[in-house]
């Protein structure tokens, strides 16, 4: 970065909805969404001089633990989309960032915050953020939802419906499984006719450890009261779990999820 650039404090980008983007019915999908989120906020800490080339030169890598997400309607193949990102706090060891999602007329749609944290390419171990999160954030600084995300209670998971091994398709430039692949599991992990009829308002997720080429995960779901359901990724030969997550959903009456 020029060191005479003005930084940004919120970053933008737009993004069009292509036909490898959208579900069944011709709306982007979550996962996608996830994915347009993640290169916004690494374009942003590019920018900020926490990127990922930043990062590598303390041997360092930024690790997603937790994150909430929530929809008020999904944009249509052909649309183009906004997304601005902003990182909004940080403490001993995390670093927060929140997003909103626009739809063709920049209407917020969506909105989502996320929990970072650096983790030390050889020893594997957190880093303290202030080692390597040199940013000053504004006093003022806008946060989409009022409070930080906690830790999701342990889950009673007991129905598995989805077994994977872990392939080469499923591992990001760390050589561990990229973080949304664990949503695409879970939707994967529900049946065609409930995804076919229903819609996700909300997604949180916490992710709890790695998961690696060859491991074999189970993934399972609980149903709760209206449209809630609790989900459970594990990885079998040891049966640590990997993530959990609580979804919300709605009935596809009608066009709007509102």
């Amino acid at each position: 970065m020029d060191k005479h650039q003005e930084l940004k404090g919120v970053w933008m980008d737009e993004y069009k909805i292509h036909s490898f983007d959208v579900d069944m019915n011709g709306r982007v999908t979550l996962p996608t969404l996830c994915r347009f989120m993640q290169e916004s906020a690494g374009k942003h800490s590019q920018h900020l001089g926490v990127g990922l080339s930043h990062l590598r030169e303390k041997n360092l890598i930024w690790v997603l633990y937790r994150q909430l997400i929530t929809m008020n309607s999904y944009p249509l193949l052909g649309e183009t989309i906004t997304i601005h990102t902003w990182p909004t706090a940080k403490d001993r060891l995390f670093s927060y960032r929140d997003f909103t999602i626009g739809d063709d007329s920049r209407k917020v749609i969506g909105k989502a915050t996320t929990v970072w944290f650096a983790v030390n390419l050889i020893s594997r171990k957190p880093q303290r953020a202030d080692s390597y999160f040199h940013i000053k954030l504004p006093e003022d600084v806008t946060c989409v939802f009022p409070e930080k995300l906690k830790t999701l209670p342990t889950n009673s998971v007991r129905n598995f419906t989805k077994s994977i091994q872990v392939s080469y398709s499923d591992l990001d430039m760390n050589h561990h499984v990229n973080n949304v692949r664990y949503i695409d599991w879970i939707f994967d992990s529900l049946s065609l006719h409930f995804l076919t009829n229903h819609t996700m308002k909300e997604l949180e997720i916490n992710y709890l450890s790695e998961a690696l080429y060859d491991n074999h995960i189970s993934v399972g779901y609980e149903k709760k009261e209206n449209f809630l359901y609790r989900h459970s990724i594990v990885r079998r030969n040891d049966n640590t779990e990997l993530c959990r997550a609580k979804t919300l959903w709605k009935h596809d009456d009608s066009g709007s999820i509102d």
